[in-house]
């Protein structure tokens, strides 16, 4: 990554995600990040604190990068609400599309910003550290809400464990096209979902929906 932007800390703040994204959290030093960014070591402190700061400026980066179209459209902190079924499932299906349409930005831009997200965002997946639990609620869980409330509006018979359930079985089916890539690819192939973006979104709608929809299936004995 071309450490030589003019401004300092946005210097430091790629060199650091591209360090992080190489070596982890505990790989990755602040002198070596600092060589990285050819700049002087004492400009971290300066910046950004400690090692730790310096990660939470990064998430801060890439989260901010990712979810660019909440400035001007913010979701609420307790989600949309829908007032009936049919706003239920289109904003539930504009939310998939939303999702589907971030993921795959990040997984196939070649702007460092994304690049590096792709490799580090997985890892704090699996086991986030408690310094970036408010990043992700403050980014994240508004879309989640939004769809457990459309859940809800659609199958009012079901509890709260079970509209859980079915948000996070949603969230993680659009979201792994991107954190599931590299086993997507051995696996699968390098296979085109569709002919473009839009059309992949719409197949995973329409997936989604049709499972919600439908119901449970019955149980055999």
């Amino acid at each position: 990554m071309d450490p030589s932007p003019s401004d300092t800390r946005t210097a430091l703040l790629l060199a650091a995600m591209a360090c992080f994204s190489e070596r982890g959290f505990d790989g990755a030093s602040m002198r070596m990040i600092a060589d990285r960014a050819q700049r002087p070591l004492s400009l971290l402190a300066h910046y950004f604190g400690n090692k730790e700061g310096l990660y939470l400026a990064v998430f801060n980066l890439i989260f901010d990068r990712l979810y660019v179209e909440l400035k001007t459209n913010p979701i609420p902190d307790a989600g949309f609400q829908p007032v009936d079924k049919a706003d239920a499932e289109h904003i539930l299906r504009d939310q998939i599309r939303s999702i589907f349409r971030r993921v795959v930005q990040c997984a196939s831009q070649s702007d460092p910003i994304f690049e590096c997200g792709v490799r580090l965002l997985p890892q704090e997946v699996r086991s986030p550290r408690p310094e970036l639990f408010p990043i992700m609620i403050s980014y994240i869980k508004p879309t989640a809400e939004t769809i457990k409330n459309c859940i809800k509006v659609l199958r009012p018979e079901l509890g709260d464990e079970q509209v859980t359930f079915l948000g996070i079985s949603i969230f993680g089916q659009v979201a792994g096209h991107s954190m599931m890539r590299g086993l997507n690819q051995v696996v699968w192939g390098q296979v085109e979902l569709a002919e473009n973006q839009a059309q992949a979104a719409e197949w995973l709608v329409e997936l989604c929906l049709q499972g919600l929809l439908a119901g449970p299936a019955p149980v055999r004995a």
